[in-house]
């Protein structure tokens, strides 16, 4: 196969090199995690499909009540950048195929589709986003279904994550987990080497006007009970404010 050259944040590439069960990431905003997971997994349905193993990529939240609140713009623009992807893929309003017909990513929500991801047929790679809120019974009804392997690969799953509680399910899974299956890296704002200005903007701005919230946000730090206080406060107030609005991951 032709080697192929992509740009991922220097921090995560250990946790795509070698094999592993989970590869999985946490951290603050503007850490780079998000776009480097979604380049990869369509990177991975690539090797998959010019290697001729069929299947399907699951892109999974635990919350998602349409593709708007999906990873699919994200794995879009990945594919789009990069020009050995563009013409490997078949992107369409709201699918992603290959054009071999090896490969089909799917986008679900784990708290209403978890049923129907159990009988989802050969999947290859799931990636979990935004995993921080999956339940414990969602990851026992996921993980097992990733059970494909071949002569030389197996399933595997991808976790990424804004921390919030140190209790949480995924916490406890991954990142505190003595699983050496696993691989995982805190990654933040200051392991991006394109942290965009815009959003050191928007950093700073919550340093010097947001202190309660900023290490959550920016850090990777767990909200406090205060800090959750706080914050419910500002995110009421910004949303009366018409304030809420999407940012780069």
């Amino acid at each position: 196969m032709t080697t192929r050259q992509i740009k991922i944040v220097p921090k995560l590439i250990p946790i795509f090199t070698g094999d592993a069960l989970v590869r999985a990431a946490w951290g603050g905003r503007g850490s780079g995690k998000t776009r480097s997971f979604a380049l990869m997994a369509a990177l991975k349905g690539y090797q998959f499909g010019m290697g001729g193993i069929s299947g399907t990529i699951l892109c999974a939240r635990q919350f998602q009540n349409s593709l708007a609140e999906s990873s699919l713009e994200e794995i879009k623009r990945a594919i789009e950048a990069h020009d050995f992807l563009r013409d490997y893929y078949k992107v369409g309003e709201a699918s992603i195929k290959s054009n071999d017909g090896r490969i089909a990513f799917q986008f679900s929500g784990l708290d209403r589709n978890i049923a129907s991801i159990k009988s989802m047929g050969r999947i290859l790679l799931c990636w979990v986003d935004e995993a921080e809120p999956v339940t414990e019974t969602a990851w026992q009804t996921l993980i097992p279904t990733l059970r494909e392997e071949g002569e030389d690969w197996r399933a595997e799953l991808w976790v990424t994550w804004n921390p919030l509680r140190e209790n949480a399910p995924v916490e406890r899974r991954f990142r505190f987990s003595d699983n050496e299956a696993i691989k995982r890296v805190e990654i933040n704002w200051l392991d991006n080497p394109k942290f965009p200005k815009i959003l050191n903007e928007a950093r700073l701005d919550d340093l010097r006007n947001r202190p309660e919230t900023y290490k959550h946000i920016w850090e990777g730090a767990y909200l406090t009970a205060v800090q959750g206080a706080y914050y419910q406060r500002e995110m009421l107030a910004a949303e009366q404010e018409g304030r809420i609005g999407r940012v780069s991951r």
